[in-house]
């Protein structure tokens, strides 16, 4: 009992370990990501201005010079394509982190790298009579999910069985 209580708290440590290590790395991408909604907000404002310096040259009497539009314009393309580039840096940042964090290894059982049947512990049933209705060993099943002790599967835990 006193050895069950001891994995339960090492479990839960180690669940508190893994949360923490989420927690800090959701704070780098919040931290990321307001940085460049600053940026993207700079980039807007010289949008904004070089937009008002087209206006202002249309306006001019003896009308706008052709060279000057074209190179207003330019610097409108030149800041859109940068602005686009920040959004994509955003969004590819975030589907990254994200999907670390969906398939962090601390929570993937050793064994799914390599393939193998899934199967989710019942009532009742044990590593070694898991391992012998597939056909495999109980070490086996357990060293394919990290389990270093067998008494510690749960009903509606999923395992990994190796081929």
């Amino acid at each position: 009992m006193v050895a069950v209580l001891v994995m339960a708290g090492t479990a839960m440590a180690q669940s508190d370990q893994r949360l923490a290590i989420i927690d800090e790395k959701l704070d780098k991408l919040r931290a990321e990501v307001e940085d460049l909604q600053f940026r993207q907000q700079k980039t807007q404002q010289q949008l904004d201005d070089v937009q008002a310096q087209i206006n202002q040259l249309r306006k001019m009497d003896g009308g706008p010079a052709a060279a000057d539009v074209a190179g207003l314009e330019a610097k409108i393309r030149a800041i859109d394509a940068a602005r686009e580039k920040d959004k994509q840096v955003i969004l590819d940042t975030l589907a990254k982190e994200l999907a670390n964090l969906g398939t962090s290894r601390a929570t993937r059982p050793v064994g799914a790298a390599e393939g193998g049947t899934e199967h989710v512990v019942a009532r009742g049933e044990t590593l070694s009579t898991i391992a012998k209705t597939y056909g495999v060993t109980a070490d086996a099943v357990a060293k394919a999910n990290g389990i270093t002790n067998p008494n510690t599967i749960q009903v509606g835990q999923k395992l990994v069985i190796p081929k």
